[in-house]
């Protein structure tokens, strides 16, 4: 039973695997099943096993790294919220979510094979979209925290969000920087920006 359970796990990656490949050189709507399990090195009917098109495939795998990023964030934001109120300042509250921050880039790195293509030039709105919803939901409460003078503006909100999604994306398309720097980055988006 477990060795069929690994087995199952096993071509399921190598399918995701493949998706993943092709979606770093096509359009989505270009890639068809018969690409796919050539390049997996299976047959149609392994596929049709495990899935019914390529947009459950796609979708199952987007979900899944959705989950875990919600997960990521949310633990580097789990300090507490009255800290601000308890006179810490807005360094030492963020040396605080730096050690989980450090935790959440070091493992979106490890799985950058798969978040680069969907943020990528042929990226998946959907994905990008509850990405920049995991961004937000997470920064906004900060910024209250705060009382940061533009807490209220959605203009600005949006071109910090979006700052933060830009700037992941080229860090793990380039990795130029280290997780320690990034972090730092980011911190100085929230904090030091003019319109803080």
């Amino acid at each position: 039973m477990a060795e069929n359970i690994q087995k199952r796990e096993r071509t399921k990656k190598r399918l995701q695997d493949a998706l993943m490949e092709l979606y770093n050189e096509y359009e989505f709507q270009k890639i068809t099943v018969s690409m796919l399990c050539k390049t997996a090195g299976m047959h149609r009917s392994t596929f049709y096993l495990y899935y019914s098109s390529t947009d459950e495939l796609l979708r199952e795998i987007e979900n899944n790294i959705l989950k875990d990023i919600q997960f990521y964030v949310s633990h580097a934001n789990d300090y507490d919220l009255s800290a601000a109120s308890k006179g810490l300042t807005t360094q030492e509250i963020y040396d605080q979510m730096a050690p989980e921050m450090v935790k959440f880039y070091t493992w979106q790195f490890s799985v950058r094979s798969y978040i680069t293509p969907l943020l990528g030039p042929y990226g998946d709105p959907y994905f990008i979209q509850h990405y920049e919803d995991i961004i937000r939901d997470n920064v906004v409460p900060v910024i209250k925290m705060f009382h940061l003078k533009y807490e209220n503006n959605p203009y600005i909100i949006n071109y910090l969000v979006g700052g933060c999604l830009k700037t992941n994306k080229d860090w793990l398309a380039n990795g130029d920087v280290t997780i320690e720097e990034l972090v730092k980055i980011q911190r100085k988006m929230l904090f030091n920006n003019p319109f803080a």
